[in-house]
């Protein structure tokens, strides 16, 4: 099916979605030639481990196509908004975030914050990352640019509004303002959410004093308090190596599941502003793929973009993207990574401030989630201390398995413990987790060493049963112990018929995810060393005639076994001492028992 639909694709700009076998949509992207962009993932070559992870998982695809590149990259970030693709990097609380919203489309514009954030012909300023600095900025703007506060078109009235007399409302609907001096109003409030200080503060002073030449010192009053208070406001940001120039500066933190990204936002080079964002990743994203992917997302939806943007790295198709952001821009972007002087130096501020939010955000994540498990589980206390327990083994052989220690959230790896499967012969992956929680606990019991709060076993309902007969036979059935089964990421409680459902997004599931997978991870490297050092050792040492040097040499001159059975017998008859007798022994001997 995935051959046919690649024949039929067009070669015009567009949206194309990735699903799995269940056909729900794991990757949404964009491109300029749909059918030279979706194809390129389907030929032989060399991929990053995200995109090969990406194209095995990959059973159908669909496509939509656009009018322009421009509308490509609108529709991108509206699908990824709404199906939130595994393979796509996003947002963390991207529904969180406000922005303030100016309709300068309306005759009169009004200013205020929204959350929903729409192609209107109004300008959105944001997002902000900090709700409180966005309901401080906007109180700001209705002292110093009294724009009307009513909601939807303007009304005519009899008499003005409360805000009026607070002197936070101009009262356009009772005539109390001309249409020219409130588009002078608007043209402030845009001044000021671009950051362009200095030309607002030249505007303002003119006003002033035209205002005090036509004897109206009311209006020259509020002007010269307007100029004060942008003054001050002013004079508390840092001056930066970048005299007269908008920019953004944009840098990033990363750590396996999580990333932070900091925009420094320098207007009339000044550093006006930080924002951070974060996002959800996987450990296979690079930072040039979480960087890509937040370019597109961060500017999709703002409205004003500097003419200049410095990156922490290069970019997946930068000249793509410096297009798109030209054309919304309506004058020339580029894009730089810089590499020496200044610059440099302020990019590094920014990724260490980057990482050191990032560790802030990890412990309130592990404190949340911590909190969010009593609750769910129905635990008496914090589960602080948790154990995670996982099996590794290729149809039965060389089965092993792990268990992996949690301390308030964070791996304590020198605790972490591995174990050879001895009582389970055969595939019987409930008798191999069981045996490994019992020689676990029944050590822990002996040695006298700390229970956990919480024991935590990869699978479901059977895996969980299995595992607390164990305990019970230990006097532990009084530890909570709970399955994660990976394909619906479901809880399994014992003595309940359904699983617990935990909100995918919740802290609490994630730090389940994190342990679970932990505990994989460290289970699969041990039984991937284990097997392939039987498959050194035991297969070369059994062969009649092939002594320790011979299975040095072999494996200096091929690598590895399954090298080896490529080979004809001429190969082998290069490696010193190896005649073509013994060369055509060894190879039998290994093809019969692979």
């Amino acid at each position: 099916m995935i051959k046919e639909k690649l024949r039929q694709l067009p070669d015009k700009p567009g949206v194309y979605l990735f699903k799995d076998e269940e056909g729900r949509i794991i990757y949404v992207g964009k491109a300029l030639s749909l059918k030279k962009r979706v194809r390129s993932y389907f030929r032989k070559g060399s991929f990053s481990p995200r995109t090969e992870s990406l194209v095995s998982q990959v059973h159908d695809l669909e496509w939509m196509v656009t009018d322009s590149e421009s509308e490509a990259y609108l529709l991108e970030s509206n699908l990824i908004k709404h199906h939130r693709p595994r393979y796509n990097i996003q947002l963390r609380d991207d529904k969180s975030y406000p922005y303030i919203k100016l309709t300068i489309s309306d005759p009169f514009p009004q200013v205020f914050l929204t959350r929903n954030p729409k192609q209107d012909g109004s300008q959105y300023f944001g997002p902000y990352t900090n709700v409180k600095a966005a309901r401080k900025t906007l109180n700001l703007i209705h002292r110093l640019f009294p724009l009307r506060r009513c909601k939807g078109k303007l009304k005519v009235r009899s008499r003005p509004c409360l805000n009026y007399h607070i002197k936070e409302c101009s009262a356009p609907c009772v005539g109390k303002i001309t249409r020219e001096e409130y588009s002078f109003l608007v043209r402030g409030v845009l001044l000021f959410l671009r950051g362009h200080y200095k030309r607002l503060l030249l505007q303002l002073e003119r006003e002033m004093y035209k205002a005090s030449e036509e004897e109206k010192f009311e209006r020259a009053a509020k002007l010269r308090d307007a100029i004060r208070a942008i003054q001050r406001l002013s004079q508390t940001q840092k001056v930066s190596s970048f005299p007269g120039e908008d920019r953004d500066l944009i840098a990033l933190a990363f750590d396996g599941r999580d990333a932070c990204v900091l925009v420094f936002l320098i207007r009339e080079g000044k550093l006006i502003d930080k924002k951070h964002f974060l996002l959800k990743v996987d450990e296979k994203d690079s930072g040039k793929d979480i960087l890509s992917s937040f370019v597109k997302e961060y500017y999709s939806r703002s409205s004003f973009i500097p003419p200049r943007i410095l990156l922490q790295y290069e970019i997946d198709e930068p000249a793509s993207i410096a297009r798109w952001l030209s054309e919304k821009r309506e004058g020339e972007v580029k894009l730089e990574v810089p590499h020496r002087g200044e610059k440099v130096k302020l990019m590094r501020l920014a990724e260490e401030n980057a990482r050191l939010i990032l560790e802030q955000e990890r412990f309130r994540d592990k404190e949340k989630a911590l909190s969010q498990l009593k609750e769910h589980l129905g635990l008496k206390e914090k589960p602080l201390r948790i154990e995670g327990f996982d099996i590794s083994n290729l149809r039965g052989k060389e089965a092993v398995g792990s268990v992996v220690v949690f301390e308030e959230g964070r791996a304590k790896k020198d605790e972490y413990r591995r174990f050879k499967i001895k009582t389970v012969e055969g595939i019987d992956d409930f008798a191999m987790l069981s045996e490994v929680v019992g020689r676990r606990y029944q050590r822990l019991l002996k040695e006298k060493k700390s229970l956990p709060h919480l024991i935590l076993v990869d699978g479901g309902k059977g895996q969980l049963s299995s595992c607390l007969k164990v305990l019970e036979k230990l006097n532990l059935g009084h530890i909570p112990i709970i399955g994660l089964a990976k394909r619906f990421e479901e809880v399994y409680l014992p003595h309940r018929s359904s699983p617990l459902r935990i909100r995918k997004d919740s802290a609490a599931l994630r730090l389940l995810q994190e342990i679970r997978d932990e505990a994989h991870r460290f289970a699969h490297s041990y039984h991937g060393k284990s097997y392939a050092k039987k498959l050194r050792c035991s297969s070369l040492d059994e062969i009649p005639g092939v002594g320790a040097k011979t299975k040095r040499l072999l494996l200096s001159y091929f690598k590895s076994l399954n090298e080896i059975k490529k080979k004809s017998p001429e190969d082998l008859e290069v490696v010193p001492g190896i005649g073509r007798k013994r060369a055509e022994k060894i190879l039998e001997y290994l093809r019969e028992n692979a």
